[in-house]
């Protein structure tokens, strides 16, 4: 509406009035109003963080298959583009970082890549790893070994918490 009012009022005064034009810039302004909803759109689609309909397309052009949700098909097309470059561990740590959990320490020891989640407790949903995993070996020589480090409450972490703190955690969170 606001771009109704500064057409109007940058026409002559005596025009301001016009039934005539008055229709005329309601009709533009039905027009400007459909388009800058299609250009805000399509500036949605420019980041993978908020495509919608060009995701697919995206996925296509990377050689991805459109399965999962709309965030798990976000975060593989996101490592699918942070994956390419001289493989060394700041490329591996990108393309963990992708990941939405995202909370995930790359080093390398011993001739092995060694993955270590310090984020969430547990093992990850399968599916979730599974594309994790598929990003990360994309990436890494295949002579090289990655091995998954999980991060599980331990002895000494729960011994100092309360029960409503200890009752916030499921059974998966604990190491046996």
């Amino acid at each position: 509406m606001a771009e109704f009012d500064n057409m109007l009022r940058s026409l002559p005064v005596a025009y301001r009035t016009d039934k005539w034009v008055r229709d005329l810039l309601t009709a533009i302004q039905s027009l400007d109003d459909t388009q800058r909803e299609q250009m805000l759109d399509i500036t949605q689609q420019l980041f993978p963080g908020s495509m919608t309909w060009a995701l697919a397309i995206e996925e296509r052009d990377a050689g991805l298959a459109s399965t999962g949700t709309l965030e798990e098909r976000r975060t593989a097309l996101i490592a699918r583009w942070r994956g390419s470059g001289k493989c060394d561990v700041d490329l591996i740590q990108r393309v963990c970082d992708s990941w939405k959990n995202g909370e995930i320490s790359v080093g390398f020891a011993k001739g092995v890549i060694v993955l270590t989640f310090v984020g969430a407790y547990g093992v990850p949903e399968a599916a979730e790893l599974a594309a994790l995993q598929d990003a990360v070996d994309r990436v890494i020589p295949c002579h090289l070994a990655v091995s998954y480090l999980y991060r599980y409450l331990l002895v000494r972490e729960v011994d100092g918490m309360t029960l409503d703190e200890l009752q916030g955690h499921t059974m998966h969170d604990f190491a046996f």
